[in-house]
């Protein structure tokens, strides 16, 4: 366990690397995360905590290894709601808790002094033919509350530093899913998924059926008085992190941060290492490449974050350990 807190460093002023993706980087491993999922994900990597957990563990200390501040527990969809839609609801348990306690171990063995921040990623109970609606609207306050304190009690209770209530997009959902997690005790981090090249959020742009847009005002707006420590943009590509961080940056008191999405399922080589072959999801169709964000163009998208104030920086989808080795240079200089 680290000696000093992490919102003590934060409060300094000083900058912490977030490690990158697990999913698509333990797929690049050989590990078979799509078993149960297709390509609307269903509960990608969550089966892996217990049937390659090893290879979770790898994942976590190399990018320990490498650099990494702090790591994210693999606990992307290993909620009740999500496992129930492998079949798996009635041991959604045993999967959160082996996702936290690979990480702790990654944490431990490799660098006693980093953070582990347990992860819970939004439900997102709607289908791409629904309406987008919060997910507090579709399952009601009460399941929505009782989904996240749990996952967040189970996560503390195994110890790790902070939660991270993560891939969340409409602003009641993130409101609520902070009160929830803030229940337990730990510092909470807010972060938001797929903001739009324009700085929008949900991808608003895209979205012709809400009558009223979010934004990253309203958002902060909405959080004061509620218990959030820091927030950032994820799952985003980069010019569009790079669009949402100074409107963040006015409309937040408080630390923020940033992990992009650079693709799905790279199929094709990154820099320094050849990626071994990915299982591909059901249909094919929504395979992406990196898009030519190398590890060294990912740091410099990085160096500009940092100048808009950006205190927190890592990666999402398709990074790898060689993104948040070349991003290190940039954030912690």
């Amino acid at each position: 366990m680290p000696k000093i807190k992490i919102m003590d460093k934060l409060s300094k002023g000083e900058m912490l690397l977030l490690d990158g993706g697990t999913g698509s980087e333990l797929q690049r491993r050989g590990a078979n995360v799509l078993k149960g999922a297709t390509s609307r994900l269903k509960a990608w990597s969550a089966t892996a905590n217990i049937e390659f957990s090893e290879v979770v563990q790898q994942v976590h200390k190399d990018y320990l290894r490498v650099g990494a501040d702090i790591i994210i527990s693999n606990n992307f969809w290993t909620i009740p709601s999500r496992m129930n839609s492998i079949g798996l609801g009635d041991k959604w348990m045993e999967y959160a808790k082996a996702a936290g306690e690979n990480a702790i171990i990654a944490r431990n063995e490799e660098n006693p002094e980093s953070y582990v921040a347990g992860g819970i990623a939004a439900p997102t109970m709607q289908t791409l033919e629904d309406v987008p609606i919060p997910d507090i609207e579709h399952m009601g306050k009460k399941s929505f509350h009782k989904e996240y304190y749990d996952h967040a009690k189970l996560l503390s209770d195994i110890g790790v530093d902070l939660i991270l209530a993560e891939y969340l997009g409409f602003i009641p959902d993130c409101v609520a899913a902070v009160d929830a997690c803030a229940e337990v005790g730990l510092p909470v981090f807010l972060a938001v998924r797929h903001i739009g090249e324009n700085g929008s959020m949900q991808y608003q742009d895209a979205i012709r059926s809400r009558e009223t847009e979010e934004t990253l005002y309203q958002l902060a707006e909405s959080l004061v008085g509620h218990p959030v420590d820091a927030i950032l943009l994820m799952c985003s590509n980069p010019e569009a992190i790079s669009a949402g961080l100074p409107i963040l940056k006015d409309a937040f008191n408080g630390p923020i941060g940033a992990y992009p999405n650079i693709g799905y399922n790279p199929t094709g080589p990154i820099e320094n290492r050849s990626i071994l072959t990915n299982q591909l999801p059901s249909d094919g169709e929504d395979i992406l490449q990196t898009q030519n964000y190398s590890p060294s163009r990912l740091a410099e998208f990085a160096k500009d974050w940092k100048d808009l104030g950006a205190q927190i920086i890592g990666g999402c989808c398709a990074t790898g350990p060689e993104h948040i080795m070349a991003m290190k240079s940039v954030v912690k200089s």
